[in-house]
């Protein structure tokens, strides 16, 4: 098969553009308690359109505006999560996630003095992991409360699937990122920008307006 990655790139910003466009127009019906992954949402397909369309003009961005931007970005999911969460001991652990976003990031900016330069995969692998253990506590909660039997129409948990997914499924691709090929790593990340993707709409269509616990 001849992957086209040109064309991949291509079909999974227009698939983002349509969930971005989705959720704007959803927005009311979904409620402010969604505001902070809307707005982390389409920061990170934002950052990557207008890399996509930065490379094509000039050459790649700096470093910089992806250490800047990505952390901005964990930092939204992380309060979303905080905000999701009603169980006290779940929302202290949370906390304490925060904080060790903030204080990963000021550690590594003394430790690798060129993290401003070169974008910390080390960092990155971090903070997906906050973010994988955020979903997890909220997964728990979910599980154990009368949300579980309606699921279905329960945007959050679409939305904690698709993170799971996309994130799970980044980070042994980013690992191997320097020993497998081109067009495998573009495969890879075209097929779980669409499945994630697939999963946000369906969880935006089905979803039934009701604001946290």
């Amino acid at each position: 098969m001849n992957w086209n990655i040109e064309t991949g790139k291509q079909i999974s910003m227009m698939i983002s553009i349509l969930v971005m466009v989705l959720m704007i127009i959803r927005y009311r019906k979904i409620g402010k308690e969604y505001l902070f992954f809307i707005i982390g949402y389409i920061l990170f397909s934002c950052m990557d359109i207008l890399s996509y369309f930065y490379l094509k003009v000039t050459g790649p961005p700096t470093d910089k505006f992806y250490v800047i931007i990505l952390f901005i970005v964990f930092l939204l999911y992380l309060l979303y999560y905080f905000r999701l969460l009603y169980l006290p001991q779940l929302k202290k652990i949370q906390l304490v996630l925060l904080a060790f976003l903030f204080i990963n990031t000021f550690v590594r900016l003394f430790v690798e003095n060129d993290m401003l330069k070169i974008l910390s995969f080390n960092m990155l692998y971090v903070n997906i992991l906050l973010l994988l253990f955020s979903i997890i506590l909220f997964l728990y909660q979910t599980f154990n409360s009368d949300k579980i039997l309606e699921l279905k129409s329960y945007l959050p948990f679409w939305i904690s699937v698709a993170l799971l997914i996309f994130f799970i499924g980044f980070i042994p691709i980013l690992f191997f990122r320097n020993t497998v090929s081109e067009n495998i790593y573009f495969i890879i990340l075209f097929m779980l920008n669409l499945i994630s993707n697939g999963i946000l709409i369906l969880g935006l269509l089905w979803n039934k307006q009701e604001g946290t616990r």
